[in-house]
């Protein structure tokens, strides 16, 4: 197997466009952008529902509407969500939004919509290797996830500040999120001014949720958007989270998490299932043990093989793959959802 980013000689450029639905995704595509383009590729931004184009950076091109989209005409387009537009030309990619989640089980639904799913490793791949042997038009490879590229090679380096930086991160589900319970700590912890408190919430948060939290905004505690969160988990020394995909990626890190009611705790998590330990659990973080040092440090093998942020190379080895061996659409037409689509997108045509 040749290494990452080795592209034959005279491979032609190939255009390439990212489907967003969510802010979050932003961080997901762009390693996958920078890759992309080192090879020569072209790479456009069709953003959909809750993806604003405000979080385009500059140099970043975007395709206004699915018209135009079509138009482009993209030989493969990218989707870190489970959605994606059959109407779109193109060879559909999955890269996911996050690393494998537990907290929603092994319950993966395969709709139909995607030509090559590029997982994170064999956990993942295990999902989806029934419906591959059933159905048979889709293909799985390990690349490992993109966005891991990113947290794993910072463009800068971490600053130093003068206390402990202690990351809140929650998921929007009321029964796996402890944003609510956690959130009488939180207000008592930030107003000592010991830590310094950063909060960031998924989209999808309750909007009370969300006001709450940002009436505490100070200077001991900043609100982030999800725009925001690679930096955040560059930046902390701790996370506090619950069932929320972001404390995986903060392990990655090997950095120590506090959880609240994790519905799987592991070793690697010091995990509190009343609001009141809160204090105790994030000053128990801030001086890790040994043995939960050792944990930390097992958990990323554990999820993904591919830790030396190559993933996005990978990924776009794999998809010209796919066009080497004569890739051709085989996918059900997939009419009602198609068409349930083009209603939520507003593409009549």
């Amino acid at each position: 197997m040749k290494a990452p980013g080795n592209t034959e000689p005279g491979q032609q450029p190939r255009r390439f466009l990212f489907y967003l639905e969510q802010d979050y995704s932003f961080a997901v595509l762009r390693p996958l952008q920078s890759a992309a383009r080192k090879r020569g590729h072209e790479v456009r931004w069709l953003l959909v529902e809750n993806a604003s184009p405000k979080l385009l950076e500059p140099g970043e091109e975007l395709v206004p509407n699915i018209s135009e989209a079509i138009a482009y005409n993209p030989d493969a387009v990218f989707a870190p969500g489970d959605q994606m537009p059959g109407f779109i030309p193109g060879l559909k990619v999955q890269v996911f939004h996050g690393l494998n989640e537990d907290k929603r089980g092994i319950d993966y639904k395969e709709r139909g919509l995607f030509d090559l799913y590029c997982t994170e490793g064999p956990i993942r791949s295990a999902m989806l290797e029934p419906f591959q042997r059933k159905r048979r038009y889709f293909e799985i490879r390990e690349t490992g996830w993109p966005k891991l590229d990113a947290i794993l090679n910072p463009d800068l380096e971490r600053e130093t500040y003068d206390r402990p930086q202690i990351l809140f991160g929650s998921t929007f589900t009321p029964r796996l999120s402890g944003a609510e319970a956690l959130y009488p700590e939180i207000k008592r912890l930030s107003e000592t001014g010991e830590w310094q408190w950063l909060i960031t919430l998924h989209p999808k948060m309750a909007r009370e949720t969300v006001d709450r939290y940002c009436s505490l905004v100070g200077e001991h505690l900043s609100f982030h958007n999800t725009g925001d969160v690679l930096d955040l988990l560059q930046r902390a020394d701790v996370i506090v989270s619950d069932n929320s995909s972001i404390l995986q990626e903060f392990l990655l890190l090997k950095k120590p998490v506090v959880t609240y009611r994790n519905r799987d705790p592991q070793e690697c998590m010091i995990n509190i299932t009343e609001a009141s330990k809160l204090e105790k659990a994030v000053r128990q973080a801030l001086q890790p043990g040994t043995a939960l040092l050792k944990a930390i440090e097992e958990y990323g093998p554990s999820m993904t093989p591919f830790l030396d942020g190559a993933s996005s190379d990978r990924v776009l080895d794999e998809v010209e793959e796919m066009f080497q061996n004569g890739w051709k659409n085989t996918k059900p037409a997939n009419r009602w959802r198609n068409f349930r689509m083009r209603q939520r997108l507003n593409y009549k045509k």
